[in-house]
């Protein structure tokens, strides 16, 4: 897979901040140039201001010295003066044009030329100083800005990322994609959910399913007997029969063996997306089962999960038993193909590549929905927990 299929999700999801930072960028290029452009002007103007005052005052030093055409003296003034940190060269002149004197460099695009008077007004030559027009100031207001700009992004992706993390979650109501969700018995003592499920229309064919894993069953078998196996195994079928009403799911292999529910309510990215909120609530409920499980002295077990809409239920099973415990992964292939990538948050640099057959396929661990999905599964779950079929009963 290129780096741009990688990172299309996630540019796809934070698309408003992307545009935001680029504008940012152009407003401050914009600025920055200006300011730049204005610095420059004013930073040339003050050299060439500055170096015009110190050559008419070094002029009146050297007048009397070429009135007399003292070349020891012209050249010791050159040599002071070129010491001075604006100034890069001096040259000395006659009335006649010729040079007389000359210190330091002999070119620079910037230089000033002055007339040396004597006292009573008498041309004594010229004095011509070369100036130093180095960009050492403007490289370093311009490496400041870009360290500013820098700064001023990274700020605003850190605030970003906060707003996110502190913002609490969307309660708008689910849109047509988000799955039917049946609403709750006003009776608290009632079961929660009723097992109803649509049947499956004749000639229907699957659009997606979840598969589900036992995190080291055969040594599970091996360790306990078969008949606190079974209770075991029939809480947790409980629990996903539970999951399976609320998204629709019908049932195919039971925990225990290759578990699994089949979707198949159209179009395909809807019931992608039903498999998807189906196996992160029923890993959510696992996971926050498993302390009140081993408090009650009952085996608490570890799952792996897997949705896809490829029908193939063999690959299915060999990739979903191929995962990491405790996640839900998508074929990396068939998130755009099933519109999860805008539905769903998860990290490019934790997939697997795993092999099925003669083929290799990325697996793409999903890590929880947006917002407005992810509060749903979490009232859901707590639910299940609070409910009869969520409470665990003291070990015998």
């Amino acid at each position: 897979m290129s780096l741009w299929e990688q990172w299309r999700p996630w540019i796809r999801q934070q698309r408003s901040l992307l545009r935001e930072l680029i504008l940012m960028l152009l407003a401050m290029l914009v600025v920055g140039v200006y300011f730049l452009e204005h610095f420059s002007a004013g930073l040339e103007q003050e050299r060439k201001v500055q170096l015009q005052a110190l050559a008419q005052q070094t002029a009146r030093r050297a007048a009397e010295a070429l009135a007399s055409e003292d070349s020891i003296s012209i050249n010791l003034i050159g040599r002071e003066t070129v010491q001075l940190k604006p100034v890069l060269g001096i040259r000395f002149e006659d009335t006649s044009g010729e040079q007389v004197g000359a210190a330091g460099e002999k070119a620079s695009p910037l230089r000033v030329t002055v007339p040396a008077a004597l006292p009573d007004g008498e041309l004594a030559g010229t004095l011509t100083l070369l100036g130093d027009n180095t960009l050492l100031p403007r490289k370093q207001i311009e490496a400041g800005f870009v360290l500013a700009v820098l700064c001023l992004l990274l700020l605003r992706v850190a605030a970003a990322l906060i707003q996110q993390r502190l913002q609490p979650p969307a309660q708008d109501e689910p849109d047509v994609s988000a799955p039917r969700v049946p609403q709750e018995s006003p009776h608290h003592d009632a079961p929660f959910p009723p097992i109803v499920r649509s049947p499956v229309p004749d000639g229907a064919e699957m659009q997606a399913q979840l598969r589900l894993s036992i995190v080291n069953f055969a040594h599970i078998r091996q360790r306990y007997t078969e008949e606190v196996l079974k209770e075991v195994l029939a809480e947790y079928q409980q629990l996903l029969d539970q999951v399976a009403a609320l998204y629709d799911g019908h049932q195919g292999p039971v925990i225990g063996e290759q578990a699994g529910l089949y979707f198949y309510q159209g179009p395909a990215s809807r019931a992608a997306f039903s498999a998807l909120c189906a196996g992160l609530l029923f890993l959510r409920v696992v996971r926050l089962l498993a302390p009140q499980r081993k408090q009650a002295g009952k085996i608490s077990l570890e799952f792996k999960a897997l949705v896809t809409a490829d029908p193939d239920q063999e690959e299915a099973w060999a990739l979903c038993v191929a995962g990491v415990p405790g996640r839900l992964n998508v074929p990396d292939s068939q998130l755009t193909v099933a519109e999860l990538d805008v539905k769903a948050l998860y990290q490019p640099e934790k997939a697997q590549v795993v092999c099925a057959g003669d083929h290799r396929v990325r697996l793409q661990p999903v890590e929880q929905l947006a917002h407005r999905y992810q509060a749903l599964l979490r009232t859901q779950a707590e639910t299940l927990l609070s409910d009869d079929g969520g409470r665990v009963e003291p070990s015998r």
